[in-house]
């Protein structure tokens, strides 16, 4: 397995993302990132996949920012 398809705990997840718990919780309940879970239950252990974060990044970058302006005040 690559290190595009690696797979994340949520705290890797968070991390990654540079998001905290509740704002990862929220995206993931909402089905807005894609999740996989571990066993059965609301408290299982969730996972994610680094290559789907990516994706979903990219997808919902915000074309009201250029790096060159910095952000909107």
């Amino acid at each position: 397995m690559g290190r595009r398809d690696e797979i994340l705990t949520s705290e890797e997840a968070r991390q990654y993302l540079k998001i905290g718990r509740t704002k990862l919780w929220q995206l993931t309940k909402e089905n807005l990132i894609p999740a996989y879970r571990l066993g059965a239950g609301r408290s299982s252990a969730l996972r994610y996949k680094r290559s789907e974060l990516l994706r979903w990044l990219e997808r919902n970058r915000s074309l009201s920012f250029s790096p060159e302006s910095g952000p909107e005040r």
